[in-house]
């Protein structure tokens, strides 16, 4: 018997999408009693993984999944104060900075390809090198804006990074922190449009400290909150949560600069010390099938890893254009260099802490 989710791809994208579940092999063989503690993201992104993901798994392997929300920074703080003692998770989602120090401080451990099978299916560049989890979710980042606010007050719809600076948006802007996936890609961006680079963020961080923002976001919950409100008319937030949102119905609009984008990426992970690496495995590979990768196009517009579905975008354009869903539009966006801009991370988020946060 198919379950809801099933049902809801099939309905929307017919018999391909169909094709494409039946293909989606069983994670494991055999029901299992294992609990399996996965750390990933919460709100509406908790629900998807959820949804597509963890429930499937426990229907299909009897491997139960309890969850732990919160962001990549805080995860990987977990993981070190672990080192020695028992695993705080089995699976993690992180974004690319974060798993590139994550592996450099041997907190996740590689994966066993003839247990993640999927991984052959991934677009060449989502597997990862040197064997570590692989990308789960594709997205960028841009503008995003409170239509309605925008009307009232006189102000033009943004189509450039520049626009953040425009004066009549003082004290309706909200930064994202630079402990978030968005918050660090917005800070690289800022920097390579200001003379800067990896090794050296100073510039765009003095740049993005002339905005007059009222507040840091650190939980995209809370970012959507305000922007619904009209609490915040203007953020920096990623392409999946602003469409998601657009497609609830809210007076919404996102906007990819002129000036380009960066290539947000969540990762997911096996951390180093599980006690159920198979069954850790078995989940990976099911975060990175087919089914799993639609839900998250269909519910958040985060776009996929999985080369498989090329086909689907193809036919439904009003959908691709919401989020990275090939290789061209990959390799449109920005990828920093995570290894130098990790080096150099405790500079600038002193510098963030003492100059920019205000």
């Amino acid at each position: 018997m198919r379950n809801i989710t099933e049902m809801k791809a099939i309905a929307l994208f017919g018999p391909l999408a169909a094709i494409l579940i039946s293909a989606a092999p069983a994670a494991l063989a055999q029901t299992s009693n294992v609990m399996l503690n996965v750390a990933t993201f919460g709100g509406h992104s908790g629900d998807v993984e959820k949804g597509y993901v963890g429930d499937r798994m426990t229907r299909m392997t009897g491997v139960k999944v309890e969850w732990t929300h919160g962001n990549p920074s805080d995860f990987f703080a977990k993981m070190l104060a672990s080192r020695g003692r028992q695993a705080p998770f089995d699976v993690v989602l992180l974004d690319d900075a974060v798993q590139d120090a994550a592996i450099r401080a041997g907190v996740v451990a590689k994966l066993d390809p003839a247990l993640v099978p999927n991984l052959a299916k991934l677009y060449p560049r989502a597997r990862n090198p040197q064997g570590y989890g692989p990308y789960a979710i594709l997205y960028s980042i841009g503008i995003v804006y409170n239509k309605d606010k925008l009307k009232a007050a006189g102000i033009a719809e943004p189509t450039s990074w520049q626009d953040l600076w425009n004066p009549k948006l003082a004290g309706h802007i909200s930064i994202p922190d630079i402990s978030l996936p968005q918050g660090a890609d917005f800070v690289m961006k800022m920097a390579q449009l200001n003379g800067g680079s990896e090794a050296d963020v100073i510039p765009g961080l003095k740049k993005i400290a002339e905005i007059k923002a009222n507040s840091y976001y650190t939980s995209s919950n809370t970012l959507g909150q305000q922007l619904a409100s009209g609490d915040v008319w203007v953020s920096v937030w990623t392409s999946g949560r602003a469409w998601a949102m657009i497609n609830q119905g809210y007076p919404i609009g996102y906007a990819i600069p002129k000036e380009g984008s960066v290539l947000g990426i969540d990762t997911v992970d096996m951390v180093a010390g599980t006690a159920h690496p198979k069954e850790a495995q078995a989940f990976i590979n099911m975060q990175i099938d087919p089914l799993s990768q639609l839900g998250w196009a269909m519910e958040m517009a985060y776009g996929p890893s999985n080369a498989t579905l090329a086909s689907v975008f193809t036919a439904y354009p009003e959908l691709a254009r919401m989020m990275p869903s090939s290789e061209a539009d990959l390799q449109k966006l920005y990828s920093p260099n995570w290894g130098v801009y990790n080096a150099n991370l405790a500079k600038a988020t002193d510098y963030w802490n003492r100059n920019v946060k205000h």
